[in-house]
């Protein structure tokens, strides 16, 4: 009877046993399923793999006759590798939001190819646009995220980064500049029957300028524009104040003023 009351009992242990296991192994594959697939690492790989390519017919034809269709050919070959990645989910956002930044660049230097024969001046423009855009984003994919290249494709990724970082310290020093011109408030007193404009200006930029220049625009109770003139410094250093001034023929004070930036040369560093 005890034999007996053992099978019976083993049975139904048995039985959750199996039970548990099962459930385990659901468990786990929901789990599995549930995991988020990042995209980070196969990004930076098509990238290179779409760097390549293009790279190979370019270096393949450097004196075939350009065309609409050799421009769209060459972007083409990189564009096929990452334009997946428009929608695809990745763990680091700031990744993502360059993937996107860069394939958007790569199609608008396939819109600009498509102007080749008929506005050459805009698909100059625009392709210089997007190559500027796509070589700063190259630069940041090489320096934080490790992208490389075979052996026969590193001297031109070099070039591009190299191009790349010219780009960026260009955007932030015109970026420094645009922001101090903005914070310039000229006052505005009657000299000889004219009005001269006065403004205390701290350099705060973190450049130094061998030289720069303002347009100021001066604009009368109706919003009209009724001059434009300019206010200049030279050897300004960062972090030094100087007063600017500002010359004009208008025999009103101007209701409204406008600074923009007009021309600046930073010093080159020591």
């Amino acid at each position: 009877m005890d034999a007996v009351m053992k099978k019976h009992v083993l049975i139904p242990l048995c039985a959750i046993v199996a039970c548990a296991l099962l459930l385990a192994g659901c468990a786990n594959q929901s789990s599995n399923q549930s995991e988020p697939q990042y995209a980070d690492e196969a990004f930076i790989a098509s990238l290179a793999k779409g760097y390549e390519a293009r790279d190979a017919l370019v270096n393949q034809s450097p004196n075939a006759e350009k065309s609409v269709e050799y421009y769209e050919k060459i972007v083409d070959a990189e564009l096929s590798q990452v334009e997946q990645y428009q929608t695809a989910q990745f763990q680091d956002s700031k990744l993502q939001e360059n993937a996107i930044a860069y394939i958007n660049a790569l199609k608008d230097q396939r819109a600009a190819a498509g102007l080749y024969e008929t506005d050459k001046d805009k698909c100059t423009q625009d392709w210089q646009k997007a190559y500027d855009k796509r070589t700063e984003l190259l630069r940041l994919f090489f320096d934080d995220y490790g992208l490389t290249v075979s052996g026969p494709h590193q001297d031109s990724l070099n070039d591009l980064v190299s191009h790349g970082k010219k780009v960026t310290r260009e955007n932030d020093e015109r970026a420094a500049v645009e922001s101090l011109a903005a914070s310039i408030v000229p006052e505005f007193t009657e000299q000889y029957s004219t009005y001269t404009g006065k403004a205390t200006v701290t350099n705060n930029t973190g450049y130094d300028f061998d030289t720069i220049s303002f347009k100021v625009e001066l604009f009368d109770e109706s919003n009209v524009k009724v001059e434009t003139t300019g206010m200049y410094a030279s050897h300004w250093l960062n972090g030094e104040t100087i007063v600017l001034d500002c010359y004009t023929s208008v025999q009103e004070p101007p209701a409204t003023v406008k600074v923009v930036a007009d021309y600046y040369q930073v010093a080159e560093s020591n």
